[in-house]
């Protein structure tokens, strides 16, 4: 009988001693799963820090997509207050060269060719990092760039991007082969503004049709524009929803949810379509492509415009005589030599 029980007391024991092992197996199989992510993660931080194409020295290097925008995360801390961001519409939109010789209106253009709006939320994280601008330009061309696609895929387009900005190495992963650009380069563009003055005009005719209709934006769209309203609150920098002139892209569809948009988020907004007559806009000569862009006359107008209405609702100071600005001067002095002469 005694014997019968030690039997139990034993195999008791061993299933116990099975057991904990098991345990131990388990906890060592994930105590190493974790330490070899965390030891991922130290290098895809410490990869991107090193291959940062500002510490570099290459904003120039880069894909033309991207130089814009570290230009002006290149420029000294507290220089810019007008910052504008959009897809390529923003940067035939505004000539910041125009703000700067007539009004003094530091302006700086960081949009990107097919930006969507998480690019520019997160582009804006880091512009406040440096910057305190007084305004912020959202282009609105670029709420519409996810067209129809479905919430799992707007999600993955996000934790993509959320990625990309965590870890520059999936970014700018071939950082090696970057060469630094011909010196010239940037003498061809002014904050963000490069001179266009091609023409191809755009014979369509009217494109703003009066209907109440609606092209819907995404739920990420929504999600993002959110997310910038509240990190320009929390800021102060007041924001300005403007749509350029593009008979390619817009519609009263589209203008009609920006405006509802912008009426939910108590945002002012401009749409330069409804009032091309106003601009002076001639589609003979104002267009790059055929109505997808602006050319620089076309610019030289919409510019004028948004000066006009920036002057009479922000108060933005003249820096033309402030020393800091020196270098802007100087870099105005050498793009006016390339404009078009009358």
């Amino acid at each position: 009988m005694q014997a019968s029980e030690n039997k139990k007391i034993e195999k008791k024991k061993s299933v116990n001693t099975e057991i904990a092992n098991t345990k131990n197996v388990r906890h060592g199989i994930w105590l190493r799963v974790i330490s070899f992510a965390v030891v991922v993660i130290l290098l895809l931080i410490a990869s991107g820090k090193l291959c940062d194409p500002i510490r570099l020295g290459l904003q120039d290097s880069v894909s033309e997509r991207e130089r814009y925008l570290l230009h002006l995360l290149s420029e000294p801390e507290e220089m810019v207050d007008v910052a504008i961001l959009g897809d390529s519409e923003s940067y035939t939109l505004v000539s910041t060269y125009q703000l700067w010789k007539e009004a003094g209106i530091a302006s700086y253009i960081g949009g990107q060719s097919g930006q969507w709006i998480g690019e520019s939320y997160f582009s804006l994280k880091k512009i406040l990092k440096r910057q305190s601008p007084k305004v912020l330009i959202l282009e609105t061309n670029e709420f519409f760039s996810r067209g129809d696609a479905s919430v799992i895929k707007d999600a993955a387009k996000s934790a993509q991007e959320f990625a990309r900005q965590m870890f520059p190495i999936l970014k700018y992963h071939r950082f090696w082969k970057m060469e630094p650009a011909d010196p010239k380069l940037q003498t061809t563009i002014f904050n963000g503004f490069e001179l266009r003055a091609a023409v191809a005009p755009y014979t369509g005719g009217v494109y703003m049709h009066a209907t109440d209709d609606r092209t819907p934006v995404t739920f990420i769209t929504r999600y993002y524009l959110d997310k910038i309203k509240r990190l320009r609150d929390a800021h102060g920098t007041k924001l300005l929803f403007v749509t350029a002139p593009s008979p390619v892209n817009h519609t009263m569809q589209r203008h009609n949810e920006v405006q509802a948009l912008a009426d939910a988020l108590a945002v002012p907004y401009l749409d330069l379509n409804l009032n091309t007559e106003e601009l002076g806009i001639d589609w003979n000569l104002d267009t790059l492509d055929g109505g997808d862009h602006l050319n620089y006359t076309g610019c030289q107008k919409a510019t004028a415009y948004l000066q006009r209405y920036m002057q009479t609702h922000y108060t933005l100071p003249d820096r033309r005589d402030d020393v800091r600005y020196e270098a802007w001067n100087k870099q105005a002095e050498e793009f006016e030599k390339l404009l078009p002469q009358p």
